[in-house]
Formats: structure tokens, sequence, C-alpha cells
């Protein structure tokens, strides 16, 4: 009865291998050494692309074929980037590609651990590809992720496209290297700004805000350009910055201050409904490791200066209606699917602009803790419109998954956070040094006399901040740039004169005394 059983399972599980491999609609075919070169052998006969193995740091050949099998990604710093997920198809090793159709080429890291830095070549033969292969996963032409192959292979809508190019091969040996430098660029240019923009809040606080549209700016149209060569960026980053010293001389109005920041908003919503690569291939933008399109957690957080002040400023001239006009413009920019598309960037706004409108306000106690609360339901309700008007995003998606799925995310990205945070000592101090000097500033403002409309953006920021070392997973990122957003927006408001020349403010304008705005008295000399 034992051998009968056995042999009857041994029969049914050699029977459901074929049976599963026949509902592909594409053979995969993984080429050992295959490179990008190769792929000019292959753009005549189908649609070639870039493919990007793994999510995080560190990628490895187990860890790649996991993805690739089971078409789900898992960050590398979470169970070795393994994902749990049941297979879904099936592969063959072959020394060269087929000569048949319709088959999936493609190359995939082999060996142990390595860094997550390379892409390999991915061809999809058969059935109409032709150009170059598009993904919803990346919103990159001739990018795409190795969890992409399985529903491709299986005939699924949330598989690969593709679109017309007239030299494919040459598009993504140009995209290669464009990444590659915009790795390169990205920590020193990001150092460049803000060492730049501390400066600027030591010696000259309206340009350090300033500075912040005109770096963001800069940012854009690097992207917009595609270059990522180091010495254009860091030239054209510190020439930007530079830049807000003659324009600070200008600008010298609340409302033209805050309206120069809300502008840096709105270009790059603008950037995002054109084309969402220009962002996503500038410095400042999404790595390509994982997160490959939208706003990531070092650009998040430099735009909530702008996000954050320039509401500020708006609302202090021109009222609650104009705060609220360039807080919702921030948030779309921030978290909409179509857009940043980044759900721990849309806790993190809520949480600053909750702080900063109850305490513009006036509001104390209960009312400061509902208006808190009232935040958090609108930010949810947003990101539900989001998706019942047809966006996706991961976003969209965890919030449909339900509570369960939220909690696992949000598990996630403490885990990662913490190892993030430990790979080393150079992270860990950096990230503990920042936090330090963050929470020492803010404990000062605390304790200091000033009164709490002035102190109302830097403690919005402040919270913001923390909120961001809570529900993202970038800690590095978001502490650094942290605190020389802190910085910029303390120094304006309680030093900076941003609206010395506009002391008037409309009769419905938040009353909100800055510093700048009152008249100075000089001591009388003594007789």
């Amino acid at each position: 009865m034992i051998r009968t059983l056995t042999l009857t399972a041994l029969v049914l599980l050699v029977a459901a291998g074929p049976a599963a491999a026949a509902t592909q609609e594409f053979r995969i075919l993984l080429v050992p050494g295959l490179g990008l070169d190769d792929l000019q052998g292959l753009a005549d006969r189908g649609a070639v692309g870039l493919l990007v193995p793994a999510n995080g740091p560190t990628t490895s050949g187990e860890q790649a074929r996991a993805a690739l099998i089971r078409g789900e990604l898992r960050n590398a710093l979470l169970d070795g980037g393994l994902p749990s997920g049941p297979p879904l198809v099936s592969f063959e090793t072959a020394a060269e590609p087929p000569r048949g159709a319709p088959a999936i080429v493609l190359g995939l890291p082999s060996g142990l651990e390595q860094s997550n830095d390379r892409r390999y070549p991915i061809a999809v033969i058969g059935h109409g590809f032709r150009g170059l292969l598009t993904s919803e996963s990346t919103r990159l032409p001739g990018l795409v992720s190795v969890a992409d192959v399985a529903p491709t292979a299986l005939g699924g809508d949330d598989g690969l496209g593709w679109q017309p190019q007239e030299d494919p091969v040459a598009h993504v040996l140009a995209l290669d290297r464009l990444i590659d430098a915009k790795k390169d660029a990205r920590l020193p240019s990001a150092l460049l700004g803000a060492g730049l923009i501390v400066l600027l809040a030591l010696v000259f606080p309206r340009a350090a805000a300033l500075g912040y549209a005109t770096a963001l700016t800069a940012n854009l149209i690097l992207g917009a350009t595609e270059t990522a060569t180091l010495w254009i960026v860091l030239l054209a980053i510190g020439l930007s910055i530079a830049g807000a010293l003659p324009l600070a001389l200008v600008v010298r109005t609340t409302a033209a201050v805050g309206l120069a920041l809300a502008a840096v908003l709105v270009l790059y919503l603008a950037a995002f409904a054109i084309d969402g690569s220009w962002v996503a291939l500038s410095p400042w933008g999404p790595s390509q490791t994982g997160r490959f399109y939208g706003v990531d957690n070092l650009l998040e957080t430099m735009l909530l200066v702008p996000a954050l002040a320039g509401a500020a400023l708006l609302g202090r001239k021109l009222g609650p209606v104009a705060f609220a006009a360039a807080a919702l413009v921030a948030f779309v920019l921030v978290a909409g699917s179509r857009f940043g598309a980044d759900g721990g960037g849309a806790l993190v706004l809520a949480a600053g602009y909750a702080v900063l409108a109850a305490l513009l306000a006036g509001l104390r106690g209960r009312r400061f803790v509902a208006a808190l609360g009232g935040a958090a339901l609108l930010a949810t309700g947003l990101i539900a419109l989001d998706a019942a008007t047809g966006g996706s995003s991961h976003v969209t998606r965890a919030l449909g998954e339900g509570p369960d799925t939220l909690a696992s995310h949000f598990r996630d990205r403490l885990l990662v956070s913490w190892e993030r945070v430990t790979l080393g000592p150079g992270p860990a101090l950096a990230v503990v040094l920042s936090l330090a000097a963050l929470a020492v500033l803010v404990v000062r403002l605390l304790a200091s006399d000033r009164p709490l409309a002035e102190r109302a953006l830097p403690l919005a920021f402040a919270t913001a901040v923390l909120v961001s070392l809570i529900v993202n997973d970038s800690p590095g990122d978001v502490a650094l740039t942290g605190l020389v957003g802190y910085l910029v927006c303390e120094a304006v408001m309680l030093r900076g004169r941003c609206a010395a020349a506009s002391c008037s403010r409309s009769s419905s304008a938040f009353y909100w005394p800055a510093a700048g705005a009152r008249r100075l008295s000089r001591p009388r000399p003594r007789p």
C-alpha cells in the first residue's frame, strides 16, 4: 500500500511539472554569461531592455532565481531577499538564445551575495514584441524588474509591454550608463547641497530657503536632460544654490518667498505629468534598485522645506485657503500614485501639516490631538480617492489588501531601517549624530520664550522628520537631510527677514507674527 501511494504521488508530481509549464505562453531561458552587447542579435526578433535582479543593496544567484520563478521581490535586507510565495513559472538554462519563439531570454547574477549595482539583459521574443520593453513596475522604458518576468510568461495583464524605438539597443546601453553615473553622483551632490544650504542658513536665512527652490529645480533639469556626469552635477547644484543669493535680494516679501517655494512643488507635479523619468533619472531621484519611480526618501525630505514653509508663508499672507492649496499640491505630488507614489510621505506630510496648522491656529490639548487624527483620516481618504479613480501603486495595493498587509509592510520597514543603520560604523554614526543634534535644537526651541506661532514651522518640520524615521526605511537620508531642513526652517522663522518688506496681512490670514515682520527697535544712544 505504501509503495503504491508513493508511486502514485511521484507520477502526479511528474505530470504536474509539464502541466504547470504548459500554462506559460513564453519559455523562460536563462543564458549564463549573456551580456548587454548580446542584445544586438536579439533586437531584430523582439523587444529588449535592462533587468534589475533584486530589491535592495545586494543580490545573489539564489535570490534572483527565487524572484524570477515567483514573480515577487523581497528586500535583500529581509530574509536574505528570498520571497516566500509559491513558484509560478519554470525556467530553462541554455548555452545560447533560442532560435524559436515565443521566449523570454535573460541573464541573471550567479554565485553568492554581491552588490545589486548591475543590470542584466532581457529580450522578449514573439507575440508581436518589438522595440523597447516597458514595465508598470519601473515606469522607465527600457528598464524592467525580475518580478515582471513571471506575469509576462503567463500572459497576464500585469506583464511587460513594449514601445517602438528606432535603435533600442543603443537606448538600453545609454540608459545603463546613465543609471551608473547617477548612482555615483547621488551622495556627493546631496552632501554639497546640504553644506551650501547650511552655510546660507547661518548668514542669509531667506537665501537658504530659496536655495531649496533653486537646487530642486536644478536637480529636475539634470534629470530631464539625462545629465549625470559627476562634475557637471556638482557644478550645477553649486551654481543653483549660489544663485539663491541674488534671488533673495529680489524675492523679499512673505508672499513672494511662499510662491517661489510652492512653485517648485508645481514644477515637480508638472514634470511627473509630462514624463516621470525626469524625476526618476535625476541625481536625487530613486536609486533604481527596487524603488524605480516617484519620490524616494531623500527627495521627499528635501521637498518638505518648500512643502511646509511654502504653505506657512502663503497662509501668513493670504490666509487658510492659500495654506490648504499649497498643502494639497504637496500631498498630490508626494503621495499620488500617478506622481510621487510615496505612502510613507503621505503620513509625513499629514503629520507636518496637522502640527503646523494647529500651532498657527493656537489649538491646544484635545483640539490639538483631534487635529492630528483628522489629518491622518484626511490623508487616508485622499489615498483611497486616488485608488478609486484608477490610481495604482504599492500604496493603493497595500491599502486594498487590508490592515494585516499594512502592518506587515510597517514591520518590514522598521527592520530594513535597523539593518541599514547597523550596516557599519559610518551609517550608524551619521544617523546618531544627526538625530542628537536635531533633538538638542528642538529641546532648545521648546524651552525658548518665543511665541508659539513663530515656532510652528520648525516644530512641524521636526514632527514630520520624526514620523518619516518611523514609517520610512532610509534613516540615513532622513536624519541628515532633516537636520539641514530644520536648521533652515528655524533660521528663517526666528532670525530671518523673509517678510521684512511686507508687514501687512489680509484680514483672513493666519495670525503669525514672524520675527522678520516686526520692526526691530534700535537702542537709543545715551545722552
